[in-house]
């Protein structure tokens, strides 16, 4: 996992990221990225695994970091 800054998140997005907040739900419903899916941490590697198309990013964040 690594790090990144805002610029490239927005261009991930522009190429077709997932987005993941990883926050308790009371804080990803008082605000996200646009198009972010919420997903508990603790259920992290298991969801990501799920997702059908692994030829775009996943980008997971926090309030704290990217």
């Amino acid at each position: 996992m690594k790090r990144i800054d805002h610029r490239e998140v927005a261009e991930l997005i522009d190429l077709g990221a997932r987005i993941i907040e990883v926050l308790p739900r009371h804080e990803y419903d008082a605000g996200h990225i646009s198009g972010a899916i919420h997903v508990p941490l603790a259920r992290l590697l298991r969801v990501a695994a799920a997702f059908p198309d692994k030829s775009h990013p996943i980008v997971v964040y926090c309030r704290d970091a990217l």
